[in-house]
Order: structure tokens, then sequence, then C-alpha cells
């Protein structure tokens, strides 16, 4: 039996051997890529400036803008945006609270992770059913 769940901006359908998630997963992953790439190639731009006009204002800048989003362009690679993920790959449910925005976090058993935003109205049915699958809850 499958229950479907709302949230937000999209839809969790729990089933018996898998989740489905329909969200903007996607497309706010390439926002996030693109946009700490445009700021990693500033960085980068920032610091050859350094060397044509020896301003260490453009040195200290690119460095602290560039490698930040450098980290968070790694940070991004290693999310995921399956929509349909087997109970068998999940090996950890965490749910997190920042600036009062609820989410889910499912570490797989591959490494990767997948975030589920603004699950706070359906939080606590998700709760049960990764329970009642014997799936570690944090």
């Amino acid at each position: 039996m499958e229950r479907i769940l709302p949230l937000e901006k999209g839809e969790i359908v729990l089933g018996e051997e898998k989740i489905t998630i329909r969200d903007k997963a996607k497309k706010e992953k390439f926002r996030r890529i693109a946009s700490s790439s445009m700021w990693t190639i500033y960085g980068i731009l920032s610091i050859l400036r350094y060397m044509k006009t020896g301003d260490e204002f453009l040195l200290w800048t690119g460095s602290v803008i560039g490698l930040a989003h450098l980290a968070v362009l790694i940070y991004s690679l290693f999310r995921t945006t399956k929509g349909e993920i087997g109970l068998h790959e999940i090996g950890e449910a965490v749910f997190k609270e920042r600036n009062g925005n609820k989410f889910l976090d499912l570490k797989l058993k591959g490494g990767a992770k997948r975030r589920i935003s603004k699950v706070d109205p359906v939080s606590d049915e998700l709760r049960e059913f990764f329970k009642e699958k014997k799936i570690e809850v944090q």
C-alpha cells in the first residue's frame, strides 16, 4: 500500500520497497553548482588580478571567496537527486532543523546523501515509517 505525503513543494510516495520523491532537487542542485562555479572562477580571477596589480585586497578576497565556494561545489557533488530510492539503499534518516526549516537527509549506503526540504508537516509520519521499516532515525 502506498501513502502519499504532501510537502510544501512536492510530495513523497512511501511504498513497500521504495520511496519516490517528487520535488525540485535537480533544479536546486544545478543552481547551487552554477553559482558556486561562478564564484570560484571570480576568486581565481581576483587572485590573478592581484598578481598583475599587487593589490592585497584582491588576494585576500579572492582567496576567501574562491576557497569557500570551491568547498560548497565539492560538497554539492556528493549529493544525489534520485527520485526513486529503494529502502535497502537507505542507511540512515537524519531529521534536521535550521532557521525554522525542517529537512530530511537520507544517507545512502553508497555514501551519497539525498536531502528533502521542508518536511515539517509530515515529519512525524516519516519518522514512524522509517522506524517501522527498521531504518535508523536521528
